[in-house]
């Protein structure tokens, strides 16, 4: 049976997260907007997992993503989240300079649009699971 609550409350996270760094995009807050990009693919991710009652842990959405059998491509965009996940906030993962000065909008821009699309494609496999489940007549 699925967990629409859960799946629900997993999913409005990550697209809260998304219009965050949308807003930090705007705000000329790069590092931010690639880290929250990340952070709401990954939380949309494991919002599928928690919706089937398989809930995931970790933080590399390129995995979580092979685990569903997801084109190729989507995995590769993934990848590209996934290495925004530490040095976007940590300063000692650089030599000098703080985080912010190694992003660029472009790089937030891509970040963000790699995030909608994994955020699409996993609501697409979303609503394809409840469809399927309503006609075998569950909930």
């Amino acid at each position: 049976m699925l967990d629409t609550g859960e799946f629900d409350r997993w999913f409005k996270s990550g697209k809260l997260t998304l219009e965050s760094a949308r807003h930090d995009l705007g705000g000329g807050f790069y590092n931010w907007a690639c880290f929250k990009a990340q952070q709401s693919a990954e939380l949309a991710v494991k919002a599928y997992f928690y919706g089937i009652g398989q809930p995931k842990t970790g933080h590399t959405v390129s995995y979580l993503l092979s685990l569903l059998n997801v084109p190729q491509d989507l995995v590769d965009k993934a990848k590209y989240l996934d290495k925004l996940y530490i040095p976007t906030r940590y300063p000692d993962a650089w030599q000098s300079e703080t985080p912010q000065y190694y992003y660029t909008k472009g790089e937030a821009e891509e970040a963000i649009k790699y995030a909608e699309e994994i955020i699409n494609y996993i609501e697409g496999l979303w609503r394809t699971l409840l469809q399927r489940e309503k006609e075998r007549g569950g909930k």
